[in-house]
């Protein structure tokens, strides 16, 4: 795993996290939904949504960018993907997310796609 440390991808994801409230910026796709309520029982999509936001825009929270080495749809659409491990109502997590578009060459609003939940 490295640290997300290009600037302009950083730039693009804090984005789509400072938009946490718009419908779209952070959708939970794909077993997402079922890992949040399971490890986080009683925290709402929106308050999540925040607590990101929070963990990587207020408290500085580390970023791992990943290359993508699986080869299975939809995994070979990503270059990347990107991990997070905040602690959100005191249980630390793993959250996969995947970043739309990544480049600022785009000009489609950045998006980010929240595939897996899971506890540490």
């Amino acid at each position: 795993m490295a640290k997300l440390t290009d600037p302009d991808i950083l730039a693009r994801y804090k984005q789509a996290l400072a938009e946490w409230k718009v419908m779209g910026a952070i959708e939970l796709e794909k077993d997402a939904p079922a890992g949040l309520r399971t490890t986080l029982e009683g925290v709402t999509i929106d308050a999540f949504k925040e607590a990101l936001y929070r963990f990587v825009c207020q408290d500085n929270g580390e970023i791992d960018q990943v290359k993508e080495t699986r080869n299975w749809e939809p995994c070979n659409r990503w270059e990347y993907h990107y991990d997070l491990r905040p602690t959100i109502n005191g249980v630390k997590v793993y959250v996969e997310t995947r970043l739309h578009p990544e480049s600022f060459s785009s000009r489609e609003e950045p998006e980010i796609h929240v595939v897996h939940i899971k506890p540490v």
